[in-house]
This record gives structure tokens, C-alpha cells and sequence, in this order.
């Protein structure tokens, strides 16, 4: 027999699982029931996936020996297998029972838990089964996501170094690592270990694209121009280098970032809807799903709040989807945002299916993703198909690359008809400008003055609120050519980060401008935001991603903003807004008539205060902060895209 027993061990080691299983099987036949041969041959069929036949002889098993922990542990197992999630726990509470110590059972009941979504208790059986074996890896990993889902980053990091102390050659522990130093906004350490994982992974083109995102975080632009190139040609060549997101802040190439979104999306598969059979065509409402993390203090927040409180209620029904941050009792304008909608849900502890099966339970007509390729989405779910009608709104400058998202939200500046083919979605173009805004944006009422924040009272102030991700050095390059030219002014700038403010001095330095000329300042609530921005004189726009909400901030206060209009999406938003306002004086399209644009409006005072007092007295022609105006031009086209489907109809651009 034991000659048998160790050509089928052997057998089962190199996964000739279908001869071992009728080797064993014969074994069984010449030998007394034994309860450790049973067991061999339920995991045999358990690999072959025959659950149910491995379930009858595991129960051989302890029928034979009552006492025999592992085979109650691997009838827990083959029950999560078929998630039947109680049969699972009482198997392993028997293993339990039996043997107080059995931490495999203990981490498996706390695997089960996780499925259940009874975080609490798992957590509470994963540390303790460290405390059993602090060592075992499986537990180490569970407790970690556990750490990273409750935002404890110090925690989190602490085990990861743990961790690749005991998987020193496992590159996705470098990558968990690196993106828990991003979120501790420790860059130069995050860039490490996305190279260190890199070495030991290089078929993880995606790790280039990351790198290269944190060094634009900090304005680390050493070798900008060849790492651009390489990401270039990664993109061209079919190979997912880059999250879309990051492509946008990079390239001006609709053509790029059409193909980067492509590739991006390109291994999820499509999933048809099915319409129920209890979907009523006629339905009074038509039922709309916002599916965002940004329901709270956020741009995204900003932008959609008063929209969402316009929508007839009457025509519509509203639903919130919500998967950021923990819901904030302080957060008013998350409260207003959740007062919008006619159910709200907190999506985050439902995986995919689940959601999936709430939108479909409250049928949901039409799924609005408010974040696409943004960081924190959701995007899968919208891969799944979700809803019969998929829209692509406002989160996102760019493309889904998807074929299963019908419509994006634009309008005629945002994508100009030769760039409809960059676009997998039909369009839906809006008559004024595809960004919702607010009107209700409330200016402090503090007294501001220049010497607040540290700005000079005789000077010309330019300035950027923009993420320095979104600066460049051929725009921080040209922005350094103006301040060359313009004597008497200063640059007042946003400081992300410490490492990003020196690496912007040297820039300047290297420049020939003197630092001291680059003034930098923090976020500050909204209200105080909006005060400050009038201690200003014009804002030079980033390129090629363009300010959004920070645009919309600035022609609120009538601040003028000179933009470079590009090709893609991201780099007309601004071209965008300010047409919607007939400010098209302030739109370029290239280098030198930016540069000399700047200049005039620096010099020459009367054209100055010309262009402040058009954008006041154009704003109240325009209805860039119309809410009501862009919610009824928005709830047509839900309506168009409603009834082309209920026609049976393929989307199709809509133009209103």
C-alpha cells in the first residue's frame, strides 16, 4: 500500500489529477474503509471540480474518525467553493471545536466572513489567528486589505515590510506597498518601489505608466521628453502602459488617448443587457443611477450638486450609487447632494454582482458613471452593463474606449465633429457648454488682502490653482518665458507638495527667474477660495489638461483665465467655458500667441480691464451658471437616448 500511496501522492503533485483519481479509487476498492484515503481521493475530485462527490466521501471520512479536524476543515472548503456560506462556517467551527489551534480554520471562517460582509468579526478572527501564527502569509495579506480599506496606511505599511520580508521576490507586494506610500503622499518612496517592482517584473508595462505618474505629482520632469516618447510608443504598439487618466495630463493626441483607453478596457468583457420581464417600457419616470465616489466636499460634488436638485421630479427618478469615503455628518454639501436623490445607496462593501442586481431590482433605466477612468471608480460595473442605456458624464475628459458605454456628454468645442471618431461613444452635445455648474456658490466674506498671503501690491499677479500633476515643463517652461518678459509680476501657484515646490524653484532658477517670484499657496475652503481669486489678475491655464472647476471658479469671480486650446478633450474645457460666455479673445491655439496674449494683457491696463468687465457684463447673457437651464437641456437628451432604446434603436449622436 504504500508503494500505491506514494505514486498517487505523486501523481497528485505534478496535477494528473484524472489518473490519480482512478488510482485511488481502486485503492479504496482493495483496502478496509480508511478516512485518510477518503480524504485523499474527496481532494482529487475536489481539484476535478466534482464538489459534490468530494463533499460525500469527505463525510466518509469523519463518519470514520469524528475527530478528524482536516476533513471538517475541507468540508468548509468545498461548501465556500459552492458559497454556501453557513455549511461552510459550521465545517469549520467543527474543525474548530476539536482543535482550538487550528489556524487554517480559524483564517478560512474568516475568509467566509469577508463573503458575508461581516467585516467586524472576520478582522477579528484574522488577528487572531496571528496571534496563533504571526507568520502565515494568507492572514498577513487578509488583515492588510483590512488596514488599507479602513485607511490605516501606517498600519498597512508596517505589514506589507512584513510581508515582503517572508515574499522578498513577489513584485505585487512592491506595487501594494508603493500605492500605500502614494496615499501617504511619501512620493520619492512610492517611485521606488514601483522600480524596484519594475526589475522584477518588467512584463508590467502598467508600472512604467505608474512611475511616471507619481514623478508628475512631485514636477520631477528629468528625462520628460524620452519617458513621454516611450510611454508613446507603448500606446501605439497595443501595450497597457498607462492609466487613461494619466494619458490625459500628458498627451494632446485625441488619436493617444483614444488607443490608451482602448487598451486599457480591452480585457473586460461585455455582459448584454437583459431587459427584465418586469421592465415596463411605459413607465412614467425614467429611472436614472449616478454612480459616483464624489457625492461629497469634492469638484465633482460641486459641479453636479445643483443639477441634481433641478431634475423634475415629476419626469425622473433619481438614485444614488455612492462608493467614496465614509459618509461625513459635517460634510453639508454631501448632505445636499444625498437630499437629491429618491434612494441612496453605499456601494462599497457590494461587490460587482451585487450591485448589479440593485440596479436592476430598482431598474435602473439609464447608469450615469461620474468617474469612467478617474482614480477610486468603478468602471467594471459598467462593463457588466449595468443598465440598458450607459453614459460617460463629466468625471472623465475622454473617451471610455468602450463600446458598452453608449453616450458621453460633450459639446460642439469639446469634441468638434473631426474628432468624433476618437470617441467610442455617440455623442450627446449640449448648446452651451457640457460642464454643470452652481450658482449658489457662496463668496466669503472675509477681508483678504494681497499681503495675506504673502503677495506683492504693486505687482501683476498671474496665477494656477491647478494640481501640479497638470503642469508640465513646456508649460511651466512658458510660464517662465512670461514672467521673463514681465518684469513686474509674480506667479502665485498651488503647492502640492514640498518636493514639488523645490523641484518648481529649480525649474525657475534654471530659468533665469528668481524664485522669489514664485509665491505658493494651499487649498482653502471654497468660499475662501473664491475670495482670494480676486486678489489676482489673470490665470494662466495648464495644458494639455486644462482647469475645469477651477475655471468655472475664476469666471465666477470674473477673473479672466487665458487657456491653449488643443485637440483632446481635456485641453478645451476651458475654450469650452469660456465660449459658453462669448470670451473667445481668451482662447489660443499655440505657444507664441499665448505668450504674447499674457503679455498684452499684462501691459496694456485699458485692454485689461476691457476683458474684466466683458466677462462680468457676458456672464449674465450666458448660462454657464444656469442650472436650471442645463438640467432641462440635459433631462432632453436623457429622454432622446430613452426613447431611441425603447424604440429598439442603436444610440445615435444627439444634438441639441
Amino acid at each position: 500500500m504504500s508503494k500505491e500511496l506514494s505514486e498517487l501522492l505523486s501523481l497528485f503533485k505534478k496535477q494528473k489529477y484524472s489518473i490519480a483519481e482512478k488510482k485511488c479509487l481502486n485503492l479504496i476498492k482493495k483496502i478496509k474503509p480508511n478516512y485518510e484515503i477518503f480524504n485523499i481521493y474527496a481532494v482529487i475530485l475536489f481539484e476535478l471540480n466534482k464538489y459534490d462527490e468530494a463533499i460525500k466521501y469527505w463525510k466518509k471520512a469523519t463518519e470514520l474518525n469524528p475527530q478528524y479536524h482536516f476533513g471538517y476543515n475541507n468540508l468548509g472548503n468545498v461548501f465556500l467553493k459552492k458559497k454556501n456560506f453557513k455549511e461552510a462556517l459550521d465545517y469549520y467551527d467543527k474543525a474548530i471545536k476539536i482543535k482550538p489551534d487550528y489556524y487554517e480554520a480559524h483564517y478560512n471562517k474568516g475568509h467566509v466572513l469577508t463573503e458575508i460582509k461581516d467585516f467586524e468579526n472576520a478582522v477579528k478572527i484574522f488577528d487572531k489567528v496571528l496571534e496563533m501564527k504571526s507568520d502565515y502569509i494568507p492572514a498577513l495579506k487578509a488583515r492588510n486589505k483590512f488596514y488599507i480599506k479602513e485607511n490605516k496606511l501606517s498600519k498597512a505599511l508596517n505589514l506589507l515590510e512584513k510581508l515582503i520580508i517572508y515574499e522578498p521576490d513577489n513584485a505585487g507586494l512592491y506595487v501594494q506597498k508603493a500605492e500605500v506610500l502614494l496615499e501617504m503622499t511619501k512620493y520619492e518612496e512610492a517611485i521606488e518601489y514601483y522600480e524596484l517592482a519594475y526589475k522584477m517584473d518588467s512584463t508590467n508595462q502598467l508600472l512604467i505608466g505608474n512611475i511616471i505618474d507619481v514623478k508628475t505629482r512631485i514636477c520631477d520632469w528629468e528625462n520628460f521628453n524620452y519617458q513621454i516618447k516611450r510611454l508613446e510608443e507603448n500606446i501605439l504598439n497595443k501595450k497597457k502602459t498607462i492609466q487613461p487618466f494619466t494619458a490625459t495630463t500628458l498627451f494632446d493626441s485625441p488619436k493617444l488617448l483614444f488607443e490608451a483607453s482602448n487598451i486599457y478596457q480591452s480585457n473586460f468583457k461585455r455582459d448584454k443587457y437583459i431587459v427584465s420581464d418586469n421592465y415596463h417600457v411605459d413607465k412614467k419616470k425614467i429611472k436614472l443611477g449616478f454612480y459616483s465616489a464624489d457625492f461629497r466636499t469634492h469638484a465633482m460634488g460641486e459641479l453636479m450638486v445643483q443639477m441634481l436638485e433641478s431634475h423634475n421630479k415629476s419626469l425622473f427618478e433619481l438614485h444614488g450609487f455612492y462608493f467614496g469615503p465614509p459618509l461625513n455628518e459635517k460634510d453639508l454639501l454631501q448632505k445636499r447632494i444625498i437630499k437629491c436623490f429618491d434612494s441612496f445607496h453605499k456601494i462599497n462593501e457590494l461587490n460587482d454582482e451585487d450591485v448589479l442586481n440593485l440596479s436592476k431590482k430598482i431598474e435602473i433605466d439609464i447608469a450615469i458613471d461620474c468617474m469612467c477612468h478617474t482614480g477610486k471608480s468603478r468602471f467594471q460595473l459598467f462593463v457588466k452593463k449595468i443598465a440598458p442605456i450607459q453614459i460617460n458624464f463629466l468625471g472623465y475628459p475622454g473617451t471610455s474606449g468602450s463600446k458598452f458605454v453608449d453616450y458621453i456628454v460633450a459639446d460642439k468645442v469639446i469634441i468638434p465633429e473631426q474628432n468624433q471618431k476618437y470617441f467610442t461613444e455617440k455623442i450627446i452635445y449640449l448648446p452651451d457648454t457640457y460642464q454643470a455648474n452652481e450658482d449658489k456658490k457662496k463668496i466669503s466674506e472675509k477681508n483678504f488682502t494681497r499681503k495675506d498671503f504673502g503677495l506683492p501690491n504693486d505687482k501683476f499677479v498671474f496665477c494656477s490653482f491647478n494640481q501640479n500633476r497638470k503642469m508640465n515643463p513646456k508649460i511651466f517652461g512658458l510660464w517662465m518665458n512670461i514672467l521673463l518678459k514681465a518684469k513686474d509680476s509674480v506667479l502665485w501657484i498651488m503647492k502640492d507638495s514640498e518636493i514639488s515646490k523645490n523641484n518648481l524653484k529649480n525649474f525657475a532658477s534654471k530659468s533665469g527667474v528668481d524664485v522669489n517670484r514664485l509665491i505658493f499657496t494651499h487649498i482653502m475652503p471654497l468660499g475662501e477660495h473664491l475670495k482670494r481669486l480676486q486678489l489676482a489678475d489673470l490665470v494662466l491655464d495648464t495644458f494639455p489638461y486644462n482647469a475645469h472647476t477651477t475655471c468655472s471658479d475664476a469666471l465666477r469671480v470674473n477673473l479672466p483665465i487665458l487657456t491653449l486650446k488643443g485637440e483632446s478633450f481635456a485641453s478645451r474645457v476651458a475654450a469650452s467655458l469660456l465660449n459658453s460666455i462669448n470670451m473667445n479673445e481668451l482662447i489660443t491655439e499655440s505657444a507664441e500667441d499665448y505668450e504674447k496674449l499674457a503679455l498684452k494683457i499684462f501691459s496694456d491696463n485699458d485692454y485689461f480691464e476691457n476683458i474684466k468687465s466683458k466677462i462680468k457684463e457676458n456672464k449674465k447673457l450666458s448660462n454657464l451658471f444656469n442650472s436650471a437651464v442645463y438640467t432641462k437641456n440635459i433631462e432632453k437628451a436623457y429622454t432622446i437616448a430613452y426613447q431611441n432604446f425603447i424604440k429598439g434603436e442603436s444610440p445615435k449622436n444627439i444634438e441639441l
